[in-house]
């Protein structure tokens, strides 16, 4: 049966930009100096942790609420983004606006990253107005993907099923986490691959629009779908 109207679910961070160009370099080396200050370790030490966390639970913050729970979440978010120089690096994806404006249905975008940050970098590449909303993890109770409950609170927020969803990641923990939601899913970046949980493996903007009336026209998990060359 067709979408009535699909909610594609955009990942921000290296998917309509190029994180990898310096801002990830950036953010990374601001929570190692924060973790290092708070809890009283060196540098390198905390780079290992910062890594550690954002391994095991899919985001630094997630490990420090976890284990570290007198660090001030607001505190840390604020020093590990720092959005004047964040923005002088920030390099959007090519054909990102056309590709948006291509896709059928409504779009908002779902991050690990905080809200004020998620906003800034939307705003700075003038793509807000293709979106009806814009996620943080502050807006989901600081829940992160890959964890169901971050998925499952932005449906409730934008009142769709997850069957209704196509999740666009980089990450492939987090396309594995949407499917089993039954969210259609599409891999997204020049190192993507076919996977068992992915529908659809898109190298850049333009492979997505490609593809993206024949992904959106299947609602249900089951309906296999060939997957676009990268």
């Amino acid at each position: 049966m067709p979408l009535a109207e699909p909610m594609w679910l955009f990942d921000l961070d290296n998917t309509l930009h190029h994180a990898d160009a310096g801002i990830f370099y950036r953010i990374n080396r601001r929570m190692t100096e924060f973790m290092a200050q708070a809890l009283g370790i060196d540098e390198a030490a905390a780079s290992h942790l910062r890594e550690d966390y954002w391994h095991r639970y899919g985001a630094t913050l997630a490990g420090l609420q976890r284990h570290h729970p007198h660090i001030s979440i607001d505190a840390f978010l604020q020093y590990s983004h720092p959005l004047p120089e964040l923005l002088t690096v920030l390099q959007p994806m090519v054909g990102t606006a056309v590709a948006l404006a291509a896709l059928p249905g409504r779009k908002a975008v779902f991050s690990n990253g905080p809200s004020f940050y998620v906003r800034a970098l939307m705003e700075a590449m003038e793509l807000t107005h293709h979106f009806t909303a814009l996620f943080g993890t502050d807006n989901v109770g600081y829940c992160y993907k890959p964890d169901p409950q971050a998925y499952l609170q932005v449906c409730t927020a934008l009142d769709v099923p997850p069957q209704q969803c196509i999740m666009v990641d980089d990450s492939a923990a987090n396309l594995h986490a949407a499917k089993a939601l039954g969210m259609r899913t599409v891999w997204y970046g020049s190192t993507a691959a076919p996977l068992p949980f992915t529908d659809v493996v898109a190298a850049d903007m333009a492979a997505l629009r490609g593809c993206a009336r024949r992904l959106a026209a299947h609602s249900q998990p089951d309906q296999s779908l060939p997957q676009s060359a990268p």
